[in-house]
């Protein structure tokens, strides 16, 4: 049995003509629809037994490379936060003061520099690992069967079939089956 959930049936008479019961529409609420009408989802068990390291190499590099980017640009923001606001000339002061020199100044270029390389370098040693770690899975996933994962399909969900169909009733009247 479904329900439409803007309206139901239910059965008036009028006195007046002496006809038999008719259906006029009633609003039904939504709580009242959500117990006339069940959604079931598919639930579904799958496993993953095999990562292709291609996938993950193009994956690993655009993500390392856009973290890269992120972390550059927070570094230069930082740095020019840090020359707007006096930080960098008080440090210079401070090492000369500390360590008694004549004159000590922070290269901001070779600085950007060595970040950009460092980060590059970081880039390329964290993609080898995802992929060097994909490879390993994918041989300890021969050996074991892979990774059991459950998955609940909701795009999927039908209606259940109910086992007692509900059906809207008015109090002191029965509905014709």
């Amino acid at each position: 049995m479904s329900i439409d959930p803007s309206w139901v049936s239910a059965p008036s008479t009028d006195p007046a003509s002496g006809l038999a019961p008719t259906r006029q529409p009633v609003k039904v609420t939504p709580r009242e629809y959500r117990r006339a009408v069940r959604l079931q989802a598919r639930k579904v068990r799958r496993v993953i037994r095999h990562i292709e390291p291609w996938s993950v190499l193009k994956i690993s590099l655009l993500f390392y490379m856009c973290l890269w980017v992120i972390v550059l640009l927070a570094g230069v923001m930082l740095w020019s936060i840090a020359v707007g606001s006096g930080t960098v000339d008080n440090t210079e002061s401070f090492i000369e003061e500390l360590f008694a020199l004549q004159q000590f100044e922070f290269n901001a270029s070779q600085i950007f520099r060595g970040f950009a390389v460092g980060g590059l370098v970081l880039v390329v040693a964290g993609t080898f690992f995802n992929v060097l770690l994909c490879v390993l899975f994918n041989l300890i996933s021969d050996l074991t069967g892979g990774i059991r994962i459950t998955v609940i399909e909701e795009e999927t969900a039908r209606q259940r079939p109910q086992s007692h169909p509900r059906r809207f009733r008015w109090p002191g009247w029965k509905l014709p089956k």
